[in-house]
């Protein structure tokens, strides 16, 4: 594809979630009673959607850097895998490959694992880095709106389970493995009624394990 302009279209669905998404971050952080500064500058520097909206309440409520680091880790475990399916993008350039690996979120591999359009790292870090810039818009357009908008608006949070669900639903239908369905569910069964406390992470572990248990035939699961 014309890298530049075939990014636009292929990320067209992103910036649609991500500058919504993004506007109802900062409109969260400054009704928290927040800086308003420190919003596009975690946008940019952490970058980490659900964590992001997390941080809104933590440290509202005055909890510390250490608790919330723990709870980075936690919620964002899922990304070390990311980069199992990925390799093959991988920019080779050293700071082109920090980024990379840096900005892949969960819509932006699900754009890169699903589309079939990108074939090279180039396009790769493009999509990475327009995606990135979607959020960072968002998140400047929801601090001017915030100052329009009632205190305390509920149901707002409610943006980012929405994009996930939706997300969820693409790659179902443009994959259609329904072993990669049920082995999700039902890891997301076990760890919620056994480890709730640690969801995300147990359930991961648990469908790594199961991938690295089964054939190489069937390895493709971990595309979806």
């Amino acid at each position: 594809m014309d890298t530049w302009r075939g990014v636009v279209p292929l990320t067209l669905p992103v910036m649609m979630g991500y500058l919504p998404l993004g506007a109802v971050f900062g409109v969260l952080w400054v009704d928290a009673g927040l800086s308003w500064y420190w919003a596009p500058l975690m946008s940019v520097l952490v970058y980490a959607g659900a964590l992001q909206y997390l941080a809104v309440g933590m440290l509202a409520a005055g909890i510390g850097w250490i608790d919330l680091a723990v709870a980075a880790l936690l919620v964002n475990f899922r990304h070390l895998f990311y980069g199992l399916s990925l390799y093959h993008l991988l920019p080779k350039g050293a700071l082109g490959r920090q980024y990379f690996i840096f900005g892949i979120t969960d819509e932006t591999y699900s754009l890169l694992s699903a589309s079939g359009q990108v074939k090279d790292s180039k396009t790769a870090l493009l999509v990475t880095l327009f995606n990135q810039g979607y959020w960072v818009l968002g998140t400047l357009a929801g601090i001017l709106l915030a100052r329009g908008l009632p205190p305390g608006l509920q149901g707002l949070d409610f943006a980012l389970t929405a994009l996930f669900t939706v997300l969820a639903v693409e790659q179902i239908r443009a994959k259609k493995d329904w072993g990669a369905v049920a082995l999700g569910l039902l890891a997301a069964a076990v760890a919620g009624i056994w480890v709730s406390d640690y969801f995300l992470l147990a359930a991961s572990l648990m469908l790594v394990l199961v991938l690295l248990a089964w054939p190489e035939s069937r390895r493709e699961v971990a595309h979806v």
